[in-house]
């Protein structure tokens, strides 16, 4: 009496798995799963595009397009040094020289439109009966064009500089951390791969770029010449130069780390002397014309007052 339940059971169950295995196994089930999986990669993948920021997922195809069309009249040395140029503010991967060139005309397009309409709007252009002065338009549409195009090299130009102002401040603390872990025992590249732990922003980048390409089979000597190189700082130049120099020569990592260490905080010292000297000439300027007027209004003004109403009373 007891096995007819448990048989009955079991029978029941194969009958439900059956039933099931067969509805899923219908073609039209497997379409539909099919379809479901593609539409949530679609909307995973749209999901991801969204995220991109505005100026690689929008900015750049559309510089890339027109650079295109400029691409016969764009001198070669203008495209490598822009390449150089994303290349020190790690803009590489984001955008190409072509694209930023093309953006860049892009700019300019955008800012003579401005000026354009700015002119039609106003009489800056214009003679006292109304006529254009077609010198003085020319040269603001001209203006216009230059500084539109320029606009996107001077950003491009601050962010190189904030980023070689960020490696250089941490330069001194890799070098302290390579000198250490050299004196401890460590190879260069685990030294490297140390202070790439320990450290972040763009050094710790630049590490990290450096040590993947050894990886993937690039020359340890060629990788370390282009860490110097390619972020056009000179004092981390200077520095892989005579690592490098000291690993073709067979000479000893860590008396040259720490020479290196104690020339580069010479030189900060110096560069601080240097602007130390320069701020009192800096200082003359707002001090001569907006410190001491007010100083002396505060000073010589209730006097001047008092003068004036015993001259005039």
């Amino acid at each position: 009496m007891i096995e007819i339940p448990i048989i009955l059971a079991f029978v029941f169950v194969t009958i439900i798995l059956l039933v099931t295995g067969f509805y899923y196994s219908r073609p039209q089930t497997l379409i539909k799963q099919r379809l479901e999986r593609v539409i949530g990669e679609t909307n995973k993948t749209r999901d991801e595009e969204l995220r991109v920021p505005f100026l690689q997922r929008v900015l750049a195809p559309l510089g890339g397009g027109v650079s295109r069309l400029l691409h016969d009249y764009m001198p070669v040395a203008i495209m490598q040094r822009t390449q150089q140029r994303l290349v020190m503010a790690n803009l590489e991967s984001r955008l190409t020289a072509a694209q930023f060139q093309g953006f860049c005309w892009i700019s300019g397009a955008v800012l003579l439109g401005v000026m354009f309409c700015f002119l039609l709007s106003t009489r800056i252009a214009r003679e006292a009966d109304g006529t254009v002065r077609t010198s003085l338009a020319v040269l603001y549409l001209v203006a216009a064009t230059a500084g539109g195009y320029m606009l996107p090299q001077f950003f491009l130009s601050k962010s190189i500089q904030k980023r070689q102002a960020t490696i250089l401040l941490a330069l001194p603390y890799a070098l302290d951390l390579l000198s250490i872990t050299v004196e401890a025992g460590l190879g260069f590249d685990a030294s490297l791969a140390y202070a790439m732990r320990k450290m972040t922003g763009p050094l710790s980048e630049e590490f990290a770029k450096s040590l993947n390409e050894i990886r993937l089979g690039k020359p340890r000597l060629e990788a370390l010449e282009d860490l110097g190189d390619r972020t056009g700082v000179e004092d981390l130049k200077i520095f892989m130069t005579a690592v490098v120099h000291a690993s073709r020569l067979g000479s000893s990592i860590t008396e040259t780390l720490r020479i290196q260490a104690d020339s580069l905080r010479t030189r900060r010292r110096q560069q601080v002397q240097e602007l130390a000297m320069k701020a009192p000439v800096k200082m003359a300027f707002p001090l001569v014309l907006l410190i001491f007027p007010a100083l002396f209004l505060v000073v010589l003004g209730p006097g001047m007052l008092r003068l004036f109403d015993s001259l005039f009373k």
